[in-house]
């Protein structure tokens, strides 16, 4: 217990850093604008969403909406953002609400509570190659055996995933769509691509938010004769999921 307080608390530390104390931060560089938050904000995400079991795999496709509903303040006096998600299963149904988010920004950091459980989304100022620990608000841990023992306990990152920022403004095109100043956010770390795949990632456009997400996990198995295909993997389970922006505007 004591080892993941002290991980925390040097998680923090780490987010902070020594060179970006939010007195010192530029608003017109910390790049605030990757993440607009607005009430009456809404985006509008195709979503294809894949389970796999013994190598089989089950799609669904469908369409999801976020909006920023609206806002209130807590007994921090910080205030808060609620957005509702809705789904709808192409243009022409109605929305149905699925769940309700809570979303706070500051100046150093953007966090997200779903389901009591707050998850640091995005970090400032946005620099290439940053890390800092999604979890670090809430119980997740990486587990035992997949913990790098060459990592000392007073790594942040020995119990909790990072998250790192990669291609800051830089152009990404999906879905038919290009823009001209993204940056990504790689989640987790690569595992033995022999063993299984962890692909999470989100991409965010300069003044529109996430554009693009992709979450893709499977364990993998040997393959008996003939049941793959030249260069596949058996996916023994998994989950894939891919969410591409198709519109975004303010109510």
């Amino acid at each position: 217990m004591k080892k993941i307080v002290l991980s925390l608390v040097l998680a923090t530390a780490f987010i902070a850093g020594c060179d970006d104390k939010f007195a010192e931060l530029d608003p017109s560089t910390a790049g605030y604008d990757y993440y607009p938050l607005e009430v009456g904000d809404y985006r509008i995400y195709d979503v294809t969403n894949i389970r796999f079991l013994h190598n089989v795999g089950d799609t669904t496709r469908f369409q999801m909406r976020e909006l920023v509903d609206t806002t209130f303040i807590d007994q921090t006096n910080t205030v808060n953002y609620k957005i509702i998600r809705s789904i709808r299963a192409d243009d022409n149904s109605e929305w149905q609400e699925d769940s309700v988010m809570v979303v706070t920004k500051s100046l150093t950091n953007v966090i997200l509570t779903k389901d009591n459980t707050k998850y640091v989304k995005m970090v400032f100022p946005v620099k290439e190659g940053k890390k800092w620990a999604a979890d670090m608000y809430n119980t997740h841990t990486i587990p035992e055996e997949k913990r790098n023992d060459f990592m000392s306990d007073r790594d942040p990152f020995k119990i909790k995933e990072p998250s790192t920022f990669i291609d800051v403004d830089k152009p990404y095109s999906v879905g038919g769509k290009s823009y001209t100043n993204t940056v990504t956010i790689i989640q987790g770390t690569p595992i033995d691509p022999i063993m299984g795949i962890d692909d999470r990632k989100e991409v965010y456009a300069k003044g529109i938010g996430r554009v693009y997400r992709i979450f893709n996990r499977a364990t993998f198995a040997p393959c008996a004769p003939n049941q793959c295909a030249f260069g596949e993997q058996f996916k023994l389970d998994g989950h894939e999921r891919h969410e591409v922006l198709v519109s975004y505007g303010k109510e």
